[in-house]
């Protein structure tokens, strides 16, 4: 029974030995990723999307009804001011060219009828029968020239629907459209034989093509109206296009909408709140000689809202905040290995924030999102 007891007595003593040695050996000391604070710059930008476009483009229309005759600039095509774009060769109705054909014969008759007065009465004055002053003989010299010119309107309106062609004095009237604007041309939505819709008719218009001055682009886009509320005219700017991703293009904040053009509803019905999209323009933009820009590349610009320059910045996971109040891990030789200290922050890009006081350049603090549930 004794050597039993003893036994078991030297068991317990080299079990208690053994947990000891084995707990002793596991208590090393924790290692913390550290982080060492240094001077950095920090932006707070307001993103923007949309595209490249011309700061100044025309859309061509006619003033005529009729069917394309000869398209003499093609896609690509670079135009001058004056430079002759399309023939619109008429297509009158039957109707309307009835209608002119009557309408000048009824001038022309109208004319003669009283040619006719005006000679009778050149009769009677020449007989020293009425004066050359008869008011009669005035109001039928008058209508006469009236009645000329309505007939020279009449042949003038026949010579349009006929030919598209037509005098005025030393003014030329022709169905010819000539480009507005020096530049180049966009796109072209008609070709030869298609009906073209005029200005003046009751339906819309033919789109024909679209001119451009390819030399001076801007970029249109939208922005939320939360950052709308911070954009001040001449912010510098940002671009990156979608062809070139690597290639940034730097310009200047030229227009910001007054009055949103487009509501973002919310999908979700339950929610009563919704978005406003802002159109933004940038430009005097500085683009790389390597880069040749096409209307509507899409295009991301980034609008720097405020700039802090050359401070004391930290990423913003190295934080702990205690309440409403931030604080950042200082390593120390104590048990727990750091103590915390409370920083006052400022300017955020939502990566790295700047730290206005708390810290030193230099300074070592210990990376909070490595820490897990170590020190909470």
């Amino acid at each position: 029974m004794t050597k039993h007891w003893a036994s078991s007595a030297v068991a317990v003593a080299l079990f208690s030995v053994g947990m000891y040695l084995h707990l002793g050996s596991g208590s090393t000391s924790v290692v913390f990723s550290t982080l060492t604070v240094g001077l950095g710059t920090i932006e707070k930008k307001a993103v923007a999307v949309g595209k490249m476009v011309p700061a100044h483009s025309v859309s061509i229309k006619s003033q005529i009804n009729g069917i394309a005759g000869e398209i003499y600039a093609r896609v690509g095509e670079k135009v001058e001011q004056g430079q002759p774009l399309i023939k619109i060769m008429p297509n009158p109705t039957p109707q309307e060219l009835t209608d002119a054909s009557t309408t000048l014969m009824l001038a022309e008759v109208d004319l003669e009828a009283k040619k006719q007065r005006l000679t009778n009465l050149e009769s009677l004055i020449k007989q020293e029968i009425i004066l050359s002053n008869y008011n009669d003989y005035v109001d039928v010299s008058s209508t006469v020239k009236a009645a000329q010119a309505k007939v020279l309107q009449k042949r003038q309106m026949l010579e349009l629907i006929h030919s598209g062609e037509a005098f005025i004095g030393d003014t030329r009237l022709t169905s010819t459209i000539y480009a507005p604007i020096k530049g180049t041309v966009l796109n072209l939505k008609i070709e030869v034989g298609e009906p073209i819709i005029s200005t003046e008719s009751r339906q819309v218009a033919t789109q024909i093509m679209s001119l451009a001055d390819m030399k001076t682009m801007i970029f249109k886009g939208s922005v939320s109206e939360h950052d709308a509320a911070q954009l001040i005219l001449g912010m510098p700017v940002t671009l990156t296009v979608a062809p070139y991703p690597e290639v940034e293009i730097r310009g200047v904040l030229t227009k910001v909408a007054i009055q949103s053009e487009q509501l973002n509803y919310p999908t979700d019905t339950k929610t009563k709140s919704f978005d406003n999209g802002f159109e933004v323009e940038v430009g005097e933009l500085v683009i790389p000689e390597n880069v040749h820009l096409r209307s509507g590349f899409s295009s991301t610009a980034k609008i720097t809202l405020k700039k802090s320059e050359n401070v004391l910045t930290i990423p913003e996971r190295a934080l702990k905040f205690k309440g409403k109040t931030p604080m950042v891990l200082i390593p120390d030789q104590s048990e727990q290995g750091f103590y915390t200290r409370p920083v006052k922050l400022g300017l955020s890009d939502g990566i790295n924030v700047e730290v206005y006081k708390g810290i030193e350049a230099d300074e070592k603090i210990i990376d909070n999102s490595t820490m897990g549930e170590i020190h909470d």
